[in-house]
């Protein structure tokens, strides 16, 4: 295909959740005739359509959020895209009113395709963004070129919607492939089994996506054996308390953004237990009984490893030998098994590699990190009149609920595209500014 160059206001390279919240930011604006509806903004997508956690959307799990967490009812619970709105266009608004329990993974994925569905006119699926080159005249940023496979996408703001990624300790990284996956990957790969079934799987991490890749294990085969490790107890249970909970909402945005970067790293620390490494009671509950019904019956199909890390593992061509060791008391032991799923969690980079070429134009923080504002822009230095803005990228500078949750997803949303307006409607005068 001809790299032909496509110019407009501005290029969001993402639609996942939170570019599509995004995109519901300009409907509803058209629809209300606001300004901000005119804004030309083209939407880059890698992926043939949207999907939420097309990987996990395994039978009998369920969203952690509250239902009016949703794409744009924070912003705005008049929007036609909203939860209630596809429930009342499906048809289920009184029967979702009797299930007594949160949507189901399944239903809040065709939610959000049903959204994306109807704000894509300008997205570009099967499009990924390779590189982001720099335009330069005299020695000035002027604008940046977004390379892809079907053309150049030229643009003076840009926004990165792309995700957290998925994180893989190093020990793992060269053995990735068919029998060793992230659970980024997970129905993939087990789809490609497709009825022969390893027997002996190790499962790596002690939050959601792990007990549920285990329940999902056990309950394809009667015959799978399943070596669970933590470096703690066991799986634990995330913190489901109304207060700690409260760290999820915008004016702990606000408390988290003016905090220094010694204090931030203290907060999400703290407040890890809210969002990472833990389950739901329902899966506790569901391992434990397994377990204990197992032993009633004479088996033992999922062996926890507490207190264990894996300190080497062996390719033996069909199968792993994997040692485990005690954190306490330094004492190994081996296991043998036929594949490796890391539940490892996700990270999100100091400076996406995306943004390499524009290095000498982005200012750093303390650790290298990218300087970012109350509305999500990306400080810059020098010369430059180009603007860029993360969105769903800015744990480190927004605090614990700008990492995968759908918590500010929709009030984020509507801070970047308002800033946004602002830039095109009056460009800034290039000034190098701190946080």
């Amino acid at each position: 295909m001809g790299h032909h160059i496509i110019a407009s206001d501005a290029v969001c390279i993402g639609f996942g959740p939170a570019g599509i919240a995004l995109a519901c930011v300009f409907e509803d604006a058209r629809e209300q005739g606001h300004p901000l509806g005119r804004l030309d903004v083209r939407f880059l997508e890698r992926a043939a359509d949207t999907q939420w956690h097309r990987e996990l959307l395994l039978a009998g799990t369920d969203i952690n959020h509250h239902v009016f967490r949703d794409l744009v009812t924070p912003r705005n619970p008049r929007s036609r895209f909203s939860f209630a709105m596809y429930l009342k266009a499906k048809g289920r608004m009184f029967e979702f009113g009797l299930l007594g329990r949160p949507a189901s993974r399944h239903e809040w994925s065709d939610y959000v395709a049903w959204v994306a569905a109807q704000v894509d006119a300008c997205t570009h699926f099967n499009t990924p963004a390779s590189d982001i080159l720099p335009v330069i005249d005299k020695g000035r940023l002027q604008a940046v070129q977004v390379q892809t496979p079907h053309g150049v996408f030229s643009t003076r703001h840009l926004v990165l919607s792309s995700g957290s990624v998925a994180q893989v300790p190093e020990r793992f990284a060269a053995l990735l492939g068919p029998r060793v996956f992230h659970t980024s990957e997970f129905l993939t790969r087990l789809q490609a089994f497709s009825a022969v079934l390893p027997k002996r799987w190790l499962v790596i991490g002690s939050g959601q996506s792990a007990s549920e890749s285990v329940l999902e294990l056990l309950d394809r085969d009667a015959g799978v054996q399943v070596h669970s490790v933590h470096r703690t107890a066991g799986f634990k249970l995330t913190q489901l308390g109304q207060f700690p909970n409260r760290v999820f909402g915008p004016d702990h945005v606000d408390y988290f953004h003016g905090l220094d970067a010694a204090a931030r790293q203290q907060f999400l620390d703290y407040s890890r237990a809210t969002n990472y490494a833990g389950i739901d009671p329902d899966e506790s509950q569901k391992l434990f009984s397994l377990t204990y019904e197992d032993a009633i019956a004479g088996r033992s199909r999922l062996h926890t490893h507490g207190y264990h890390q894996v300190s080497d593992v062996q390719d033996l061509g069909d199968h792993y030998r994997v040692t485990l060791t005690d954190r306490f008391s330094q004492h190994s032991r081996t296991v043998e098994v036929d594949a490796i799923v890391l539940a490892t969690g996700y990270q999100q980079h100091r400076v996406p590699p995306l943004l390499a070429s524009l290095q000498p134009w982005l200012a750093a923080d303390e650790q290298g990190g990218l300087l970012i504002d109350r509305d999500y822009r990306v400080a810059t230095t020098g010369q430059c009149d180009v603007q860029l803005w993360v969105n769903g990228l800015s744990e480190r500078s927004h605090g614990i609920s700008d990492s995968q949750s759908f918590s500010m997803m929709a009030l984020r949303a509507e801070r970047i595209a308002h800033a946004l307006h602002e830039a095109v409607a009056v460009p800034a005068p290039t000034v190098a500014w701190a946080q």
